[in-house]
């Protein structure tokens, strides 16, 4: 890579504006000189590239550039990679099933998760971001990554898998990067490229933004050395810690912290300090606490507290106060981890105690929030009057109990019925519901919907705590590789070990998972019997109470 063109680096820690303050006001600056579509930026995910375009939208010399050209220009790294190659598809689902259909061994691998997670597509991916062959790559990488898989029919998959793709004119991530890289005429078009969250990038990704930025007259990285967490898929923080340690780069760093408080900030030194000392920018590094209005120099920093949870599985002072703050303010929590039994375990505990929550990896919450309405208005119904558009929702929920025969499709409810409020007595004179649905006082009486039943407990217990299901909830959880670049209120981090970390990366995993914050962290003990969670927070724990 250092033969190639070298980018300008703007490193700062977490929460320290470089999407959303240093990014912005650049860019505004680089409009000044250079046309619009002759600006580049890249991000990792769409959400992230949809951010930073909602950030600079307005932005008067973009008035009357509509968002689906500027999509061409603040994109994801592989959709602008993709280029020239429009006319070739991505490998998708359906792609996926087919090849799984003409394939058995693709069947050995049944878990509940996307299908890009089968083991053939992360290895692959993972083993090309290293730039290593199957066998180099098995060789250092923790293979319970891929189980079922032996590296013999992960290479027998390959091989048929490149072939399928070839055949139907489908390009994997992978094919993106490579076929910009190795293929496509280097880009002469541009004046500024920047990649956001650039720490994440592969070395291919970085071959080939290098090669985009050729003849670039700007090229800059924005990241943070610290918060390189996806070595496993090729990232390398070697060679940003050395883009960080130039003289250039200690001149472009930002420094004023907009997000973690106190407590968090110096929770985050502590574990990271060890790296800074490595690599001789802890004696120069500023990184100040955030304030309570950081728009207002006079403002309070924000302080926040720490506590230390032994364990989910028992009450303790410090959950008690966790479990009152979420249901008596309107902040925002992160529960974050490794992995599983990580995951089941919050899940037990936020189900035990009645909070509503989600993945942040996933658009729908663990209870929608049309279903928490079919029991807070099912009195409303029995008593008064609801919406037709209620009564619908009511409808695919209900079986034969109280349904009339016949009346059972939602289409039939949808036409018959006017837009007005009815009462229970309405439907029944109408021939839709039985008569004896009135006895029935409580929704979950008249629910088969057979995927909700085992969640009534919970569903009742979050009515009863009175939390607001009318808004997304304010709990959410996932693995610190889904959680970066995230901001909650309050951080909760269990950081379990299940895999074999090598090097600095346990201490950069818990650098992130904290830095989520800005109030207030609770610290969980290894929820995974007789391991210690990772940065010794089990070993050191009153270091954290602090």
């Amino acid at each position: 890579m250092n033969n190639k063109k070298i980018p300008e680096f703007v490193p700062g820690p977490p929460g320290t504006g470089k999407t959303h303050r240093w990014l912005k006001n650049s860019y505004s600056e680089f409009l000044q000189k250079y046309p619009w579509d002759r600006i580049v930026v890249l991000s990792h995910t769409r959400t992230a590239a949809k951010e930073i375009i909602k950030a600079v939208d307005n932005l008067p010399k973009l008035k009357n550039v509509p968002d689906s050209q500027l999509e061409d220009q603040i994109c994801t790294i592989h959709s602008y990679f993709r280029g020239e190659y429009v006319r070739l598809q991505k490998y998708e689902n359906k792609e996926h099933k087919k090849f799984c259909s003409e394939n058995v061994e693709m069947k050995f691998w049944n878990k509940l998760k996307s299908w890009e997670k089968h083991p053939l597509y992360e290895f692959s991916s993972h083993a090309h971001g290293k730039e290593l062959t199957f066998d180099a790559y098995w060789a250092v990488c923790d293979a319970k990554r891929y189980e079922p898989y032996n590296l013999h029919t992960l290479k027998k998959l390959k091989t048929r898998y490149d072939k399928f793709r070839e055949d139907h004119k489908k390009l994997s991530f992978e094919d993106m990067i490579d076929n910009f890289l190795f293929h496509a005429e280097t880009p002469t078009d541009i004046d500024i490229l920047i990649v956001d969250e650039a720490q994440d990038c592969s070395k291919p990704q970085i071959k080939a933004l290098q090669k985009a930025a050729t003849f670039a007259k700007r090229f800059i990285f924005v990241g943070d050395a610290d918060q390189t967490i996806h070595e496993y898929a090729g990232s390398d923080p070697n060679y940003f810690y050395k883009l960080a340690s130039t003289k250039e780069s200690k001149a472009n760093e930002l420094t004023e912290g907009l997000r973690c408080g106190r407590t968090i900030n110096q929770i985050c030194k502590k574990i990271i300090l060890p790296v800074w000392k490595k690599w001789g920018v802890y004696a120069e590094r500023v990184w100040t606490p955030a304030k309570e209005n950081p728009n207002d120099p006079n403002s309070k920093e924000i302080i926040g507290k720490s506590y230390w949870i032994p364990s989910l599985d028992q009450s303790c002072i410090a959950s008690d106060i966790l479990i009152e703050k979420i249901l008596n303010t309107n902040e925002t929590f992160l529960f974050t981890y490794r992995g599983n039994p990580t995951h089941k375990k919050i899940n037990e505990f936020l189900q035990k105690n009645g909070i509503d929550y989600k993945l942040v990896s996933n658009d729908h919450p663990h209870v929608s929030r049309g279903h928490f309405r079919c029991f807070k208005t099912w009195q409303n119904f029995l008593n008064d009057k609801v919406s037709k558009r209620q009564i619908m929702d009511y409808w695919p929920l209900m079986g034969k109990l109280v349904k009339v025969r016949g009346k059972g499709s939602v289409e039939t409810l949808k036409k018959d019925l006017i837009d007005k409020e009815y009462n229970i007595q309405e439907l029944i004179d109408r021939g839709f519901i039985v008569p004896e649905t009135k006895k029935y006082q409580n929704f979950s009486e008249v629910l088969t919907y057979k995927d909700l039943i085992p969640k009534i407990p919970f569903i009742k217990k979050v009515l009863a705590n009175g939390m607001d299901t009318e808004r997304m909830p304010r709990v959410q959880h996932d693995t610190i590789h889904k959680v970066k670049g995230l901001t909650f209120d309050n951080g909760i981090v269990d950081l379990s070990v299940y895999y074999t970390e090598r090097g600095d990366e346990p201490l950069r995993l818990a650098y992130t998972a904290y830095s989520r914050g800005r109030n207030d962290c609770w610290s969980i003990g290894s929820s995974s019997p007789g391991r210690l969670s990772l940065a010794g927070i089990q070993a050191n724990r009153r270091y954290y109470l602090e």
